[in-house]
């Protein structure tokens, strides 16, 4: 699954973001009203600059006292930003959040442009999509191989049945069969083995 993927399944679709210069007091009562924990703040061009979270405005506003009406953005952000990529891969960030210890993940393109934020909130949801789609798929192989495996026995005792009365053509029919039925089941349980969750992302479009 890559990043991209993540929009559909973001919790709340639209992306808050504001400029350098908001005071802080707004930030803080959007982050209040919409239950989110952090937003980007970009230039006039959409470019990210940082973020402002909670922490921020806990550690660098209410700590040091300053006025939330005449302190802006930019007097408190996190400039030092680690951004995404739309086709980054959903583990591979997941995993920089957990060593990093962060819990908001802002994505850009090539010209630095944001194009989305999202939360850890959303990389779990993601994770427990991806879990479902596995087990899921695992459980049909089961079904499969069951399938295959009474198929088999059902063919082994006609084939057994039709040599007794001397039909040796059909016993190198079902013979055939059971080879291909074999065959089959190898290939499939190989392909599964190798089972790639990014290869599902699309049923999540």
């Amino acid at each position: 699954m890559h990043i991209s993927d993540l929009r559909n399944l973001k919790e709340k679709r639209e992306n808050l973001c504001f400029q350098s210069s908001t005071p802080v007091s707004e930030i803080a009562t959007a982050l209040k009203d919409n239950g989110i924990g952090a937003v980007p703040i970009v230039d006039a061009a959409n470019k990210l600059m940082g973020i402002v979270s909670e922490r921020d405005i806990v550690t660098k506003l209410v700590v040091e006292a300053k006025d939330a009406d005449l302190t802006t953005a930019n007097e408190i952000m996190t400039s030092e930003v680690i951004a995404a990529k739309l086709n980054d891969n959903v583990d591979s960030i997941i995993a920089i959040m957990k060593n990093k210890n962060i819990r908001h993940m802002p994505v850009i393109n090539d010209e630095n442009v944001l194009t989305d934020f999202f939360s850890i909130r959303d990389f779990l949801r993601a994770e427990i999509e991806i879990n479902t789609d596995i087990k899921q798929k695992h459980k049909n192989v089961v079904r499969y191989q069951i399938t295959v495996s009474i198929l088999l026995i059902t063919l082994t005792i006609l084939g057994v049945f039709f040599d007794f009365f001397d039909k040796k053509n059909l016993v190198m029919i079902f013979s055939s069969l059971f080879l291909i039925i074999g065959i089959a089941t190898v290939m499939t349980i190989r392909s599964n083995k190798s089972f790639d969750p990014e290869n599902h992302s699309s049923k999540l479009k």
